[in-house]
């Protein structure tokens, strides 16, 4: 025991050093990882080519990490098994939210479900019993009670964080290419086919531009071809993304369905739409960087312009005329 106590005061005495050697390691593994992944990209030709190449054309259409699909007597299938039966919600309402929140960010299975809510048990415990640890030769105190509560509350909610910013970045990628999509629609409907195939022809054509709404497109084709009805098919799509866009065009496509009106006219002019309001977004982001640029421009820049050019005034000031006021010759 006293080894080991000698050796964390060690580690408290020199902690700015093995602090200094540890953001050293992390800086050359991040920018190895960063070169790594630069040259290791490939460009969306190439990826196209691979997807038309005999060796490409069985492309998995979903995607999704190893971890939260890990499969058999795993690891994680030996955690997440256990505690998923004591903090599963048993309510419908509930687990049908969480379902749709991880759907939303591109995990669909159960599995994903279950390593879900093991990663908020594991991580509520392991944040205190670390913080724990580390104050093990301290007396307890309720300030250390209070820490515990936090760090315990931090990671129940870290999974919420990383699910909420792999959907929102999988939203923005989505809206982003369906301006694209949407003409992609119009050429192959004014060209005969019909809304199966072409959602079918889109979802191939629109992967190397955005992966994720490829996906949803083959989903919906393959709801339609299993016999599903179709208005249902149109609304999942629209609930499974969680963008208006979809849901807008959704919604045209299911009322020229029932009504019988032209698809093609319906969907050159939602286009058209969603290109102007993409364009008043963009406007109304440059009015508004003006106002962002203030507070930069006095915490940032103003003091620099200002050290510029008042100080060598000010130098001149201290050394001139300060002498002179102080009686010195």
């Amino acid at each position: 025991m006293n080894t080991l106590l000698n050796y964390f005061y060690v580690l408290l005495d020199n902690l700015d050093y093995y602090g200094i050697l540890t953001l050293t390691f992390l800086t050359v593994a991040t920018a190895i990882l960063a070169i790594f992944f630069i040259f290791n990209r490939r460009s969306a030709l190439s990826q196209r080519l691979a997807r038309l190449s005999p060796s490409g054309s069985k492309t998995a259409i979903l995607q999704k990490p190893k971890l939260l699909e890990d499969e058999g007597n795993g690891l994680v299938a030996k955690i997440s098994r256990p505690l998923h039966e004591v903090v599963a919600p048993r309510k419908g309402a509930t687990k049908k939210k969480l379902r749709l929140k991880l759907i939303r960010a591109g995990f669909r299975s159960e599995k994903a479900f279950r390593t879900f809510l093991t990663a908020k048990v594991v991580l509520g415990v392991l944040f205190p019993a670390a913080y724990l640890v580390t104050k093990l030769f301290y007396r307890f105190t309720p300030d250390m009670f209070l820490i515990c509560i936090a760090l315990a509350g931090l990671g129940f909610l870290l999974p919420n964080i990383y699910i909420w910013l792999v959907a929102r970045g999988r939203q923005s990628a989505m809206e982003k290419a369906l301006p694209d999509a949407l003409d992609l629609m119009v050429v192959c409907v004014e060209s005969g086919l019909g809304l199966d195939m072409t959602f079918k022809r889109v979802g191939d054509e629109i992967r190397p531009i955005d992966s994720n709404l490829s996906d949803e497109f083959h989903l919906t084709n393959l709801e339609i071809r299993a016999g599903r009805p179709r208005d249902e098919s149109f609304k999942d799509l629209s609930v499974r993304t969680g963008l208006s866009e979809v849901h807008n065009l959704m919604t045209i496509l299911v009322q020229t369905s029932r009504f019988g009106t032209s698809v093609a006219k319906a969907l050159r002019v939602h286009a058209d739409a969603m290109r102007v309001k993409r364009r008043q977004i963009a406007e109304e982001k440059a009015a508004k960087s003006t106002v962002k640029l203030i507070f930069p421009l006095i915490f940032f820049i103003f003091p620099a312009i200002f050290v510029v050019l008042v100080g060598p005034a000010a130098i001149q000031i201290a050394t001139v005329l300060f002498p002179v006021l102080g009686g010195g010759k």
